[in-house]
């Protein structure tokens, strides 16, 4: 058994060579493997003008993702679409003229719903302002945009006409006092509701009381038109307006005013625990923190005792 086992066993120079073609046949296996590995790979200017391609083609159909209640309209590309030009007030024409323009169901329906809401081109600017339209749409229409002038390239619309309601004409018999009103009477003016009205009086009470009419402007949602509208049957009572005591009230309290953002309440507390309390407003004014624009709006608020 002995002698059997021996011609199983390998010299030194065998196992050698054995080795070495080990190592030869390893080195064959993984250079085919990596070979086909980078062999198959796609080329890198390839792959990017495949993500490219993607890239562009998610942006062209961005709109299909929207749901209307007519697939074959809104389905249809910007490139399928006829484009016709006229002359138009982007007040007054429909879905159908915006569709003759070129824009989508998406854009069209933007319009419509800022149109609905109240919402008013008053120049050509406006139109950009609108999210679904893009700067390449502005652009092409601009030229064809009239408001103040007439668009004669297409059909009138019928004016809307609004039904009359119990609401009273602004006329001289009606005169509210801005600083002492409340919400029902603020309703009775036109163009002022629910939302308005409860906006007003809480500005109002914040501010401490108006102290001149157009400081109405800066309720929001309030227009120039509805301005102009009521300003005539209001009036104001200075006497009403709350003051700041500014030499006792601490940053936070200061803060609390519309006017006063908590950055100038603080310059105005660290300004005074530095040179002692204001003697007036001109001793105010020595603060140059503190810009004119901000001194012209907080001045009539302002106590010094």
């Amino acid at each position: 058994m002995a002698k059997f086992f021996k011609y199983f066993q390998f010299t030194t120079v065998e196992r050698n060579g054995f080795i070495l073609l080990s190592l030869l046949v390893l080195f064959v296996n993984v250079t085919l493997f990596l070979f086909r590995s980078f062999k198959s790979e796609e080329p890198i200017e390839h792959r990017l003008y495949t993500l490219e391609e993607n890239n562009t083609k998610i942006e062209n159909d961005k709109e299909s993702e929207f749901d209307f209640s007519k697939p074959d309209y809104s389905r249809r590309s910007a490139a399928s679409r006829t484009i016709h030009y006229f002359k138009f007030n982007p007040n007054t024409i429909g879905p159908e003229e915006w569709e003759r323009l070129g824009l989508s169901a998406k854009q069209i329906k933007v319009i419509q719903n800022y149109i609905s809401k109240g919402g008013k081109f008053y120049k050509k600017e406006d139109l950009k302002k609108i999210y679904s339209i893009y700067e390449k749409d502005y652009d092409r229409l601009y030229p064809y945009i009239v408001i103040e002038g007439k668009a004669n390239e297409y059909p009138k619309f019928p004016e809307r006409t609004i039904p009359k309601t119990d609401k009273i004409a602004n006329d001289k018999v009606l005169v509210v006092e801005l600083n002492s009103t409340d919400t029902t009477q603020l309703k009775r003016l036109k163009g002022i509701g629910i939302v308005l009205s409860a906006r007003i009086i809480k500005f109002r009470d914040a501010l401490g009381g108006f102290h001149q009419l157009e400081q109405l402007k800066e309720v929001y949602g309030l227009t120039e038109e509805t301005f102009d509208l009521i300003k005539g049957n209001l009036k104001l009572s200075n006497a009403q307006v709350r003051k700041l005591d500014v030499n006792n009230l601490n940053a936070e309290e200061l803060a609390k005013h519309p006017y006063i953002s908590k950055k100038q309440a603080q310059v105005i507390v660290n300004f005074r625990n530095e040179h002692g309390p204001f003697r007036d407003f001109d001793n105010f004014t020595q603060n140059k923190a503190l810009d004119k624009d901000f001194l012209r709006k907080i001045e009539p608020y302002l106590e010094f005792k």
